[in-house]
């Protein structure tokens, strides 16, 4: 009787001490490792934002924009030149998956006023105010990007290797980025697949019956359908054709936008 009442109090003695175990706690562990700095709302602290040679980042602004995977990289490994040092000697693989599910609780409400002013003042020269990048640079025309917020906010702290557009993270702020990522996506160009079909209609029929009976004219280098090319690619056909003296001649006099209308209408109808 005595060993089986031993036995008893050891079993709920072991409960406890599960039931208060917080080493997989996300919060608990994010406050033990990352608040002294981040703050546990994801605001830098005052020494957070004292480091040098650059403050802590604001989590809170981005937390919703940075992939897991991103966020894993830089917890596990740091950043280097930064106070961020890496955390692979302190939290185990599924602990930094517990601080990552904390980090994705933060909210933040994005000032597309403050985007626009900040992107005004850092993104124009390229883009054009307007974001139809108009400015023989070479630049992406926003408008007509088919990237998410997440890949938006990616290609700004990040840049894109081999081009003119290089990171702004040391440019902007978490927060800036994340106001100039919502206002950039809020100027894109919603094609009107109605639209696409009157133009379709009068600008392609003639040659094209339907839009699930177009062909695609392939070579050896290339055997895709229309549903497997991308928009661009499909903008470039319709806005240059494939042969100078045929395809293209109809089109023109079309829009930019007029012609992403047609796109838009053409996907429709190859659902």
């Amino acid at each position: 009787m005595i060993a089986s009442g031993l036995a008893i109090s050891m079993l709920v003695a072991s409960g406890i001490a599960c039931a208060e175990d917080d080493s997989m706690d996300g919060k608990k562990l994010y406050q033990g490792n990352c608040a002294s700095c981040h703050g546990m709302n994801g605001e830098p602290t005052e020494m957070g934002k004292s480091l040098k040679p650059f403050a802590a980042r604001n989590h809170r602004a981005i937390a919703q924009y940075v992939s897991r995977d991103e966020l894993r990289r830089i917890i596990t490994y740091g950043v280097k030149g930064t106070a961020m040092e890496a955390k692979k000697y302190t939290l185990d693989p599924l602990q930094i998956d517990a601080v990552i599910d904390f980090i994705k609780t933060f909210e933040y409400e994005p000032d597309l006023a403050n985007g626009k002013a900040r992107f005004e003042a850092v993104c124009v020269q390229c883009h054009g105010v307007d974001g139809r990048a108009q400015t023989g640079v070479g630049a992406k025309n926003l408008i007509y990007t088919k990237l998410g917020l997440e890949e938006i906010v990616h290609t700004m702290r990040y840049g894109r290797p081999g081009t003119l557009m290089d990171s702004k993270r040391h440019q902007l702020s978490n927060p800036d980025i994340a106001d100039v990522a919502n206002y950039v996506y809020s100027l894109r160009y919603n094609a009107d697949h109605k639209k696409g079909k009157i133009l379709f209609k009068e600008n392609c029929q003639s040659c094209h019956s339907t839009a699930k009976g177009i062909k695609l004219i392939s070579n050896a280098a290339s055997s895709q359908t229309l549903s497997e090319i991308d928009d661009h690619t499909l903008d470039l056909r319709i806005r240059h054709g494939r042969h100078v003296h045929k395809a293209g001649k109809h089109v023109n006099k079309l829009s930019s936008d007029e012609i992403q209308d047609i796109i838009a209408y053409i996907r429709d109808e190859l659902k």
